[in-house]
């Protein structure tokens, strides 16, 4: 008996813990960290624009964009590559002109590709092809 409740007290630390995956705070605008399969940013412009150079971006890198929504409060698109990964863009706006985003590619995520993806948003953001 006190096995069971040893073992059900260890699971649902286990389980507390692995549901308290926060995004990590970013403070400035151009700034990068990549947690948990997603690479998280803040880009100095806003929803709006940084929707459309991810659509841009994308297009640059031949990734085909499968799915895009946007309304006043997010914005998602969803593209695939040559080798089936899926690669996910949420955006999300800030109070201060700026834009939080993320990106995850594949189920694991691959940080490479996800910062080669932000670095094509941010020359399409800066005017750059």
């Amino acid at each position: 008996m006190l096995v069971k409740r040893i073992l059900l007290a260890g699971m649902l630390v286990a389980m507390a813990t692995g549901a308290c995956g926060c995004r990590p705070q970013i403070v400035g605008t151009d700034a990068a960290v990549y947690s948990a399969g997603k690479l998280y940013a803040v880009a100095p412009a806003d929803m709006s624009a940084v929707y459309d150079a991810t659509v841009e971006a994308l297009g640059d890198l031949e990734l085909g964009v499968t799915d895009k929504a946007k309304d006043v409060f997010s914005a998602k698109v969803v593209a695939k590559g040559a080798d089936g990964k899926v690669v996910s863009v949420i955006i999300k706006p800030r109070g201060d002109k700026s834009t939080d985003l993320s990106i995850k590619v594949g189920p694991l995520g691959n940080k490479s590709r996800s910062q080669v993806i932000y670095q094509q948003i941010q020359k399409r953001l800066s005017g750059g092809k």
